[in-house]
């Protein structure tokens, strides 16, 4: 007969390795979250060497027609940022939501395992009990044993 310790073990596990997988989903997350900040980066850096270089072109004395294809440039770059802003925005919302299952198998898998120690630990206190009983009546047995001699 298997005890509670034994039978809760697998539930244990299956909340364990769920934890796991939220966890690396968070993490997956995470990564998300970065690569966008980075390509946001990228986006605003070339945003700035372009406005330099459409400064410099514009002193040294360029046509309206180039000057117009630089600012049109420059605002598809706002654009982009924009989006990426907003990419940026939604990703910070699945992370948090990803933190928050985490954060729910997480709590699951701790209670479990705990409720799995206990019951280890109260199967383990019945045992030395059962065991200690045992010694004890073996003791009373030998007893009556020795006072004959």
């Amino acid at each position: 007969m298997m005890n509670k310790s034994q039978r809760l073990k697998p539930v244990s596990e299956i909340a364990n390795a769920n934890e796991r997988d939220a966890a690396r989903h968070m993490g997956q997350q995470q990564n998300i979250l970065q690569q966008h900040k980075d390509k946001l980066a990228e986006l605003i850096n070339y945003r700035l060497e372009y406005v330099e270089k459409m400064v410099t072109a514009g002193s040294a004395g360029i046509g309206a027609g180039q000057m117009q294809d630089y600012t049109r440039f420059i605002r598809r770059l706002d654009e982009a940022i924009i989006f990426q802003r907003d990419q940026i925005e939604l990703a910070n919302r699945q992370l948090e939501v990803k933190q928050r299952e985490w954060q729910a198998t997480h709590t699951r898998s701790e209670a479990l395992n705990k409720v799995v120690d206990r019951y280890r630990t109260a199967e383990i206190r019945e045992q030395d009990k059962r065991e200690q009983n045992e010694n004890d009546e073996r003791a009373q047995r030998l007893r009556p044993m020795y006072r004959d001699l």
